[in-house]
This record gives structure tokens, C-alpha cells and sequence, in this order.
């Protein structure tokens, strides 16, 4: 071939291949438009589309989900027995928006972090003051007051330091309460139904040091005093004094003065601090009275606490057991404790459908299993069923005597280390209606 004609062949070849380049390089930002990359700003996904119109009749989703039939049946009597709940839930729910008004979205239930300086938070019969952080986290101070129109006064002081933060802290705890006619109904477990009334002063201050930066996992030792003054009440009748006789109830209008010392823990496996449903928690107390009045009473004081959870076929449902063991113990050489310091059914050793402060003697004991389902977190209702019962000594307490209750109620977690309930309760004498803020159980 001659060299011209193959100088001439190249020079085609070099001018064709140039074109071809230029002609993609233009085409290529129009053929990227048209079908750009998944992630690309202009990426749109595929549709498919649906042959006739959606108001046409039809299915458009897959069938429901049928439900098991023994989950029917064991679920249909707590829907009709909470059907009229659920309306109310519905009515609740309507006034969200007006909620929101008021309470910011988070708030509602305390998850908001605490932040330093005061804060104000009223109560349903008082007022509560406190200083979060007020030594850095894991701090705290709480001064809570309440007055009622029937005179009775109580204050309360909390202050404490290293709690969740570190394995060692320590608190101080303060309480005054003025009772001018506080229930009596006597000592036994068969105590007439007849109620009377006495006055009751209360004082009690305590310092204490733990060891474990859990509340669930904590050992603490303890020192205080307690001093409470009683006598005749007013407000009420008939008086505790005008019925009962001094040599059955001992110091029935005498005043008492100990200083004490003991320790306490909380030794817990749960899965969760305040709606657990699975796991064990275990709460043993011992303390050790003397007298400070020259009265010559001594004994020791003593508590166990066991608690169970137990799922039900899932973790909103829950089957629960506590049982409450408690008693007194005169020293050698010791004059009778005063009735008003013996073991009673109150507060968290409350019978559930009996008043508060119902029974009292020296050993008492309450066993109670619940049900708790979850309706909407953190709300959950639960049924109960409990046995409670007081004697002398450990040798007569006996299931025969045990005071039942059944009965049931709501609970909510209002807090991380807190929740509230309402709870109705029957027992042999009546019903009675609960409503408790701040109990852990």
C-alpha cells in the first residue's frame, strides 16, 4: 500500500473515533436525566400502576390477622370487663391537643433531665420543693409539706448525694407528722370492728451511708431518732383513751423517745427498675431500738421482702408475687413495746380491703399476687388477690385466720424510680379505694 494512502486511511480513522467520543460525551448528561442512579438528588422510585379506581369496591390489603382461639377466650373477659375503660381512654385521647397546651410532649410522665436550681411541684394536699443536682449529679433535696382540713400536718425532708453516679453515697431523711385523730381499732388480728381515735405526734430524722450505685443493688447502714408524743385526739369519737384499758395497750397515753441504728439492702434481677417482667428482688431490714426517756423499752425490728416476676406469654402481661414478713422482738429486761410502734397494716404493709392501720401486733405477715397487663405504656391494669394477717408470735400465724382481699386498679410509671396507683380492694368489712404516687412496687 502506498504510503499516502495509508497516511490518508489513519487520519479517517484518528477523525471517526474523535466524533464518536464527542457524540456520547453530548448525548450522556441527557441519558443520565432521563434514568438517573439510586441515591442521586434526582432518583425517583418506580410506580406501579393500578389498574381501576381506588373507591372501587374491594379488598386493597391483605386479610386480617386471625388471633388464636385460646388467646381469645383468655383475653375476652378483661375486654368486656374494661370496655367502659376504654371508652374513657378514647375521651382521654381527645384531649390531647388541650393537654399539649399545658404540658410540653415528654414531660408528662417526669423523663424530662433534671436541671440545677428549685423547682415546684404541687401535690394533692401540699407542696413539694426541691433542688436536683444541688451538689453536682446524683444529688438531690426535697422539702415537702401538706395540711388537710382536718388538722393533720406532715412535713418531709430528703436530701442525698452519690446516688446512680458513684458506688458510695450517703443521705439524710427528716419527718413531722401531726395526727389529731388517728384510726385505733386495737391489737390482734381479730380486733373489734369499732373504730376510736388517738393523737399522735410523729419526729424522725436519719442519716444513712450506701454502698452500690444501683438503687436495685445497694447495701445501706443507718442511724437515727424517733420521738412521738400521743394522747387524746380531737376531732373525732369515740377516743382510744375512753375505750381501751392501759394495762391491754400499753403506753396508751405515753409518749416514747428511742435513738436506733440498723441496715437495709435491696439485692434485685430484673429486667426493668419499675414495670419488670421477669426477675426477683429481695429487700431485708434490721434495726435496733433503746430507749431515750428513761422508759426501759429495748427490742429489735426486723423486715423481709420478696418480690417475683413472671411473664405470661409475653412481657406485657405479667404475673406478680411479693410477700411481706415483719415483726418485733423485746430484748431481756425490756417493759412492753407501746402499741403505736408494733407492726401495722399501713403504708406499704397495707391489707389492700381493709383501712389503713386495721391490724396491729407483733409479727405481721401479707402475701399478694397480681396480673398486670399493659393497656397503653406506661399504664397497665392488674388484678390482686392477697392475704394478710397479725399475731403475737411466729407460731400462730396460720392461713385459716389470713385476711383476704381481691379487688384490682391501674398503675403507671411516673418516674424513673417511681409509679402511682389506684387500686379497689374488698375484703370481709367493705371496700375500699387507694390512691398512692411515689411507691416502687
Amino acid at each position: 500500500m502506498p504510503h499516502g494512502l495509508h497516511r490518508a486511511l489513519g487520519r479517517a480513522a484518528w477523525a471517526a473515533t474523535l466524533v464518536t467520543s464527542v457524540t456520547t460525551a453530548a448525548a450522556w448528561p441527557g441519558m443520565a436525566r432521563a434514568e438517573p442512579r439510586f441515591g442521586d438528588s434526582t432518583w425517583v422510585a418506580p410506580s406501579i400502576e393500578i389498574e381501576g379506581s381506588p373507591s372501587d369496591p374491594g379488598p386493597r390489603v391483605a386479610a386480617r390477622d386471625h388471633e388464636r382461639v385460646w388467646e381469645t377466650a383468655l383475653r375476652a373477659p378483661f375486654r368486656i370487663g374494661f370496655y367502659p375503660l376504654r371508652l374513657v381512654a378514647r375521651g382521654i385521647e381527645a384531649t390531647g391537643p388541650l393537654v399539649e397546651r399545658f404540658f410540653p410532649p415528654g414531660d408528662l410522665f417526669g423523663h424530662a433531665k433534671a436541671k440545677r436550681g428549685l423547682q415546684f411541684s404541687p401535690e394533692i394536699l401540699g407542696l413539694t420543693v426541691a433542688a436536683p443536682q444541688f451538689a453536682g449529679p446524683g444529688s438531690r433535696m426535697a422539702l415537702t409539706g401538706a395540711w388537710t382540713l382536718s388538722d393533720s400536718r406532715k412535713v418531709k425532708f430528703r436530701g442525698f448525694v452519690g446516688d446512680g453516679v458513684s458506688s458510695v453515697g450517703a443521705g439524710v431523711d427528716a419527718f413531722f407528722e401531726h395526727k389529731p385523730n388517728r384510726p385505733f381499732w386495737g391489737i390482734g388480728n381479730s380486733s373489734p370492728v369499732d373504730k376510736t381515735y388517738f393523737f399522735r405526734s410523729t419526729k424522725l430524722a436519719s442519716l444513712y451511708a450506701f454502698a452500690g450505685r444501683s438503687h436495685l443493688s445497694r447495701i445501706r447502714v443507718m442511724v437515727g431518732a424517733s420521738d412521738m408524743d400521743v394522747g387524746r385526739g380531737y376531732g373525732a369519737s369515740p377516743q382510744a383513751v375512753d375505750v381501751f384499758d392501759p394495762a391491754g395497750v400499753p403506753f396508751l397515753a405515753r409518749d416514747s423517745r428511742f435513738w436506733w441504728y440498723g441496715s437495709s439492702a435491696d439485692f434485685a434481677a430484673l429486667d426493668d427498675s419499675l414495670a419488670p417482667s421477669r426477675g426477683l428482688h429481695f429487700r431485708p431490714e434490721v434495726r435496733r431500738y433503746t430507749d431515750n426517756d428513761g422508759s426501759d423499752v429495748r427490742y429489735d425490728q426486723w423486715r423481709l421482702e420478696a418480690r417475683g416476676y413472671l411473664p405470661v406469654f409475653a412481657k406485657r402481661r405479667v404475673l406478680v408475687g411479693r410477700v411481706v414478713y415483719e415483726g418485733v422482738d423485746r430484748r431481756p429486761g425490756s417493759v412492753p413495746i407501746p402499741f403505736y410502734r408494733l407492726p401495722e397494716s399501713t403504708d406499704d404493709d397495707r391489707f389492700a380491703g381493709y383501712p389503713s392501720g386495721r391490724f396491729r401486733d407483733q409479727r405481721l405477715a401479707v402475701g399478694r399476687l397480681e396480673y398486670r397487663w399493659e393497656i397503653e405504656r406506661p399504664v397497665s391494669a392488674f388484678l390482686l388477690g392477697e392475704l394478710g394477717e397479725v399475731a403475737p408470735t411466729t407460731g400462730q400465724l396460720s392461713l385459716r385466720s389470713a385476711h383476704p382481699s381481691l379487688g384490682g386498679g391501674l398503675r403507671a410509671k411516673i418516674g424513673e424510680q417511681e409509679a402511682g396507683r389506684i387500686e379497689i380492694a374488698r375484703g370481709h368489712e367493705g371496700l375500699t379505694i387507694r390512691t398512692d404516687l411515689g411507691v416502687d412496687f
